[in-house]
């Protein structure tokens, strides 16, 4: 039996519009370039951890993006909960228990958060999520498989984390909340990010500096 599982959801930065509400303050072109430069940052992050990293794309990835040792999966399913429930069947079905899911649209998270979440899931059955402050979450994770958290889910909305919650300790499973977070997807949100330049990796760094120069934030 294997153990640890990083899960990261991502698209590629080619395929298509990517943080388009970001383009009420950048241009499509810049937005897609920031979010390349989140992918770069998020993957060499994980890539420190100690874990497996399974990279599930919603597409294919362009070559001038390294994948820092993760194995490239594809994701499966019509919307995004059948999406993630593929992508941990498919991650448990490879032998992992300890499972966590992630995006890589939060340069800043913290590397205490990912370490928490995977020692929540140390004693099984357990479950762990990270509540985003727009109502989502930012990161999820179980041990073993638990069938039914995404089952019938409505996805971007303000309630997203408290229905996912409920559903957690309905389980029976021990439930552990790690802090609450932010993903990068608005205007402000880019403004916050770029009041945070210390703590921001460097892509991100790079073009977020470039924006500055170049725009109100």
């Amino acid at each position: 039996m294997k153990g640890k599982a990083l899960i990261v959801f991502a698209r590629s930065p080619r395929s298509g519009p990517v943080k388009s509400r970001l383009t009420k303050l950048i241009s499509g072109e810049e937005a897609t370039e920031l979010y390349q430069m989140f992918l770069m940052d998020s993957l060499e992050q994980y890539a420190s951890l100690n874990v497996a990293v399974r990279l599930y794309m919603s597409d294919g990835i362009p070559p001038d993006v390294p994948v820092c040792g993760a194995t490239l999966h594809q994701q499966r399913g019509n919307g995004l909960g059948p999406r993630m429930q593929h992508a941990f069947r498919e991650t448990a079905e490879a032998g992992y228990r300890q499972m966590v899911i992630i995006g890589t649209d939060h340069p800043t998270l913290p590397d205490t958060f990912l370490y928490d979440a995977f020692q929540a899931l140390s004693s099984p059955p357990a479950v762990c999520i990270g509540p985003a402050e727009d109502g989502g979450y930012y990161l999820l994770g179980m041990n073993p498989l638990i069938d039914g958290l995404f089952n019938g889910m409505t996805y971007s909305r303000p309630d997203v984390f408290e229905k996912t919650l409920m559903r957690m300790y309905q389980s029976g499973a021990n439930v552990v909340q790690l802090p609450k977070w932010y993903d990068v997807d608005t205007p402000d949100d880019l403004r916050r990010l770029a009041s945070e330049e210390e703590t921001v990796p460097v892509n991100t760094l790079n073009i977020l500096k470039q924006l500055k120069a170049k725009y109100d934030i």
